[in-house]
């Protein structure tokens, strides 16, 4: 997969002007900017560059909280901690042709089915 120009232009804003903070197992690479601003309620900005495909689910939970300001402690890669019953992540499929398609199972000993699947004219 090729990078935009924007794509491009991003890296190179981000190793010039933030901080590398660190590397999720995904392969997402954290940076934070080195100044403080009143446009991000005087907060040090936090930004991510993805590894791939750019979709918003590949964050983990631990990284996503930095991200948001919820904490400042950085996550360590750290995969035995993981319970056995967490999934590996899926990416989302809505738009794609593996995406789940609802069948519409009409009954006809109803009097009145009142729901339908919505189709474009």
């Amino acid at each position: 997969m090729s990078l935009s120009y924007n794509s491009w232009f991003f890296k190179i804003y981000c190793n010039i002007f933030a901080k590398k903070i660190g590397i999720d197992k995904y392969g997402n690479t954290y940076y934070q900017k080195k100044n403080k601003s009143n446009k991000n309620n005087f907060r040090q900005r936090r930004l991510v560059i993805y590894n791939g495909i750019v979709e918003a689910s590949k964050i983990p939970q631990e990284w996503n909280a930095w991200l948001h300001h919820m904490t400042d402690k950085v996550p360590e890669i750290n995969n035995s901690s993981k319970p056995k019953w967490v999934k590996e992540h899926v990416p989302n499929l809505t738009g794609t042709p593996y995406a789940y398609e609802y069948k519409d199972r009409k009954d006809s000993s109803k009097v009145k089915n009142i729901y339908s699947i919505w189709k474009p004219k």
